[in-house]
């Protein structure tokens, strides 16, 4: 009996064959694909067959497609197990774009006032001159006031006078209105001296209103 070998032209696996078994059409014993075993010579066809070195079945190719692997999610039997897992980062993401959201609507907090710092020389002058101030306002009261006194009493004295120029009992009454009269003359100048030295010390402290305007 004579023996063949043929390898299958799509898998490769060697197989034995007798002459019974050529000519003939059969799927392959490994991938079952159908093969034509070769012919060989009439009379001598007795049938044996073998697979001589098994060789390893070749994989299935695979190919990838949108239809597939929207069926292989689809068929997924963990979706379940998946979502409950994903429950608290979905909770966490939303408190946090939460809490941003908030923290831009909030309104801009009060920006507290500057602080000032003062200089205890500058508010020594500032005082100072709030004195000086007052007290040329004073002064100025006094002037005006000593100059209505002295006013009054010049003409007090200049109508005795015309009343009794040449009277010998009126000359007592005019004596004491001129004396009246220089007194007030006197008060006057004392206040005008008054002024004029606190008006220079006002002056000095920094002071800018001309308080002479305000004087009779």
């Amino acid at each position: 009996m004579n023996h063949y070998k043929y390898a299958c032209p799509y898998c490769g696996q060697h197989i034995e064959y007798t002459d019974g078994y050529a000519g003939t059409q059969m799927p392959c014993p490994m991938c079952h694909h159908p093969i034509l075993f070769p012919a060989v010579p009439a009379g001598m066809r007795k049938s044996s067959l073998r697979l001589v070195g098994q060789v390893d079945k070749p994989a299935a190719k695979s190919g990838f497609s949108f239809a597939s692997l929207v069926e292989a999610l689809r068929k997924f039997e963990h979706w379940r197990i998946i979502g409950t897992c994903l429950v608290p980062f979905v909770l966490v993401a939303g408190a946090l774009v939460a809490a941003s959201v908030l923290r831009h609507n909030q309104p801009a907090p009060e920006t507290a006032p500057p602080e000032v710092t003062v200089d205890p020389q500058a508010l020594r002058q500032l005082t100072d001159l709030t004195r000086a101030d007052m007290a040329v306002q004073e002064q100025v009261k006094l002037v005006n006031n000593a100059y209505s006194v002295c006013q009054a009493a010049d003409h007090k004295l200049a109508a005795m006078q015309k009343q009794h120029p040449s009277s010998p009992g009126a000359s007592l009454g005019v004596r004491d209105a001129d004396d009246a009269a220089n007194r007030a003359r006197q008060a006057l100048a004392d206040a005008r001296k008054g002024f004029e030295t606190v008006f220079a010390n006002y002056q000095k402290l920094g002071g800018r209103v001309d308080y002479r305007r305000q004087l009779p």
